[in-house]
């Protein structure tokens, strides 16, 4: 005999889904009185979905009429909801009224003053909340629906409004609650959406009226419509919000600021800059030189946010808070960065908060009249300018966080995207351009001591000799070079390598950084092994003494060659294109490796690269490559200095030089 079709059952793909209509006419939740429930009863066997599936209807019956019973029982009635309502218009009225003298005792409020666009905003906010609920603001079609005739600045600042304030369902909660403990009511889950449904409509009449100036002698026949859901609608006078007051209107969607919080909106850019790093990046100083000691960031990055601080500083008026901060300040910052020199921040001087744009720029145009500047230094490129903005972003989102209300400055529209190729981002060097820069005296032979750059019959093995060598056939970072000990070269399998780690002298840049790379066979040739073996001989641990900064200084080791050698090396290098660095050399490398058909995973694991791009088989599971397949992949790096002599007897700089940097004179 045929078996009867199974009730509320339905299949999607193999599983079978329960599926009902319920009809709530007399509550009304939607037009079509209709919900509509499915479940998936996780099988693909008929026999036991259709016994899941009338259990399931027999209990969504039950459920169906004891939520009836509750409402009876636990819901409000209609002189409950009256009162609700009526307290609630009272209560909004007198916050917008006090919010709206706020502004205009401001004097920047009210110099963009917008009274009508902003309390039609909170109208608009409450009526939307009201008609669709609390599951529904923080998503962009809700202010599409219901902001429609606001533009599109507006749309985005509520938007923004309503994604920093997560926590407004619970308010509304815990107001609802209030309410009706005032109303005598009994407050549970039946009752509570309800008094929340009608304090939003309540704050949506209050705006309207306080925007149109109504009075509030018709209260009671208000409340009497709020018990059936009577939908107000009134004709909104939509239009663009002043951007700096409206960031305060967030006030009345916000709990008051405690001590803490009141202390960081106080804070000026600069100071809240280092609380963001010392929340970020400090605090665990006890772990330092640990086995649990934390990887941080380099010391570029830390500079790079305090730098942010200090030009959006120059760009505000003196003293003005970070809380403060609005999207014309942002807009002025951003003018000024075509303005400005490239050089800022080279100077001292420009790090004074005395010193002001107009200040720099004036000494810039100066340098370019006496020919220390070129025009086209003006003005920062687009890499430089990209980077203060994501950094600012990182400051504003942590300052959101610590201070609740305030809206998002929002930045994207300044960053601009990348239209070069990201291989392309910085030039190669050309084998030709190699050639050129060890054709210089460093390497053919030099006047002498006094005079490293000036043609003579001397060759002196030091820094200068070997950084740029290393930095040519190894591809590594210039400040993996400068830090070297000299323990950080040895001999395994007879492979000769160099070991990237980090070290008492410096960290390296990240965990994928940490790698061996044996050495190039020019290396060898031009006498790399036989300087580690004469320093070791005069009692030396460090590869470039020379290269060490003072101690009273925090400069990189990598920096003090960039600024006593590249710098005066850079004008010899035929066809330099700006950014064309040191840097330019690991680009070299790996342009060499990949066009040898060497694949990204092994090209990773000589430049200190990270796998994670490539899977979890390459960044968790995969050895590094054996330094004798390494070996044959670094000799495939462009032999530039095949016109070198073989280096026999190694002339090392004289004791009393080989020392640190001595510290700067003022």
């Amino acid at each position: 005999m045929p078996r009867s079709p199974a009730q509320n059952l339905k299949r999607r793909g193999a599983v079978y889904w329960w599926r009902r209509k319920i009809s709530l006419t007399r509550l009304g939740f939607s037009d079509s009185r209709l919900i509509s429930l499915e479940f998936s009863l996780f099988t693909k066997e008929l026999d036991t979905a259709r016994g899941r599936a009338a259990a399931m209807t027999a209990y969504s019956e039950r459920l169906r009429m004891s939520f009836r019973d509750n409402v009876a029982k636990f819901g409000l009635d209609e002189q409950a909801i009256s009162t609700i309502f009526l307290e609630e218009v009272r209560s909004y009225r007198n916050e917008l009224v006090h919010l709206e003298a706020a502004w205009k005792a401001h004097p920047a409020w009210s110099s963009v003053s917008n009274r009508d666009a902003d309390l039609a905003m909170f109208q608009a906010l409450w009526k939307g909340i009201a008609d669709e609920g609390l599951g529904v603001p923080r998503d962009w079609d809700f202010v599409e629906k219901h902001f429609a005739e606001f533009d599109d600045e507006m749309q985005c600042r509520v938007r923004d409004l309503l994604r920093e304030h997560r926590d407004l369902p619970e308010s509304l909660r815990l107001t609802a609650q209030a309410r009706l403990e005032q109303a005598g009511a009994p407050s549970n889950s039946i009752s509570i959406p309800v008094a929340i449904d009608a304090i939003a409509r309540a704050r949506a009449e209050a705006a309207r009226r306080v925007k149109d100036n109504v009075d509030f002698d018709d209260l009671a026949k208000l409340a009497s419509l709020a018990t059936s859901f009577a939908k107000a609608v009134m004709p909104q006078e939509a239009g663009p919000c002043a951007a700096s007051r409206f960031s305060n209107a967030s006030s009345l969607l916000a709990a008051p600021l405690n001590a803490e919080q009141q202390r960081c909106a106080a804070m000026t850019p600069r100071e809240f800059a280092e609380e963001f790093i010392k929340e970020k990046f400090g605090g665990l100083e006890q772990r330092e030189g640990s086995k649990r000691q934390r990887e941080i960031v380099q010391d570029s990055t830390l500079r790079d946010i305090r730098w942010v601080a200090v030009l959006l500083e120059k760009a505000m008026p003196t003293g003005t808070p970070f809380s403060e901060v609005t999207i014309e300040h942002v807009t002025e910052l951003d003018r000024w960065f075509d303005l400005i020199p490239t050089t800022i921040g080279k100077s001292p001087k420009d790090r004074d908060p005395e010193t002001t744009f107009e200040m720099i720029r004036e000494r810039a145009l100066e340098r370019i009249e006496n020919g220390e500047l070129s025009a086209d230094q003006i003005g920062l490129g687009t890499n430089t300018s990209n980077k203060h903005w994501q950094n600012f972003a990182r400051l504003h989102k942590h300052l959101r966080s610590v201070v609740p209300g305030l809206l998002e400055v929002c930045v994207a529209k300044f960053i601009t995207p990348e239209t070069k190729d990201e291989r392309e981002a910085r030039d190669a060097y050309t084998k030709e351009q190699g050639e050129a820069i060890f054709s210089l005296p460093p390497w053919t032979g030099c006047a002498g001591l006094s005079n490293r750059l000036k043609a003579g019959s001397e060759i002196i093995h030091d820094a200068l000799f070997f950084i740029l060598l290393l930095v040519w056939y190894t591809g590594a970072r210039r400040e993996e070079i400068c830090k070297l000990k000299l323990d950080d070269i040895t001999v395994d399998n007879d492979v000769p390598y160099i070991f990237i780690r980090p070290t008492d002298t410096g960290r390296i840049k990240c965990k994928s950084s940490k790698r061996k790379i044996p050495l190039h066979s020019e290396l060898l040739r031009l006498g790399l092994l036989k300087y580690v073996e004469a320093m070791k001989h005069t009692g030396e641990t460090l590869f470039f003494p020379e290269m060490y900064p003072s101690g009273k200084t925090k400069r990189k080791i990598g920096d003090v060659f960039y600024k006593i050698w590249w710098i005066y090396l850079r004008p010899f290098v035929p066809d330099l294109k700006r950014g064309q660095a040191m840097h330019a050399a690991r680009h070299t490398v790996s342009d060499a490796l990949k066009q040898a058909g060497i694949d990204l995973e092994a090209r990773n694991d000589v430049l200190g690269h990270s796998q994670k791009a490539l899977g979890e088989g390459a960044s968790t599971y995969s050895e590094p490559v054996a330094l004798k397949n390494m070996k044959a992949m670094v000799e495939e790096i462009p032999k530039v200095t095949g016109h070198l002599d073989d280096v026999v007897t190694i002339n090392l700089l004289p004791k009393e030089l080989r020392v640190a940097r001595p510290a700067r004179t003022r």
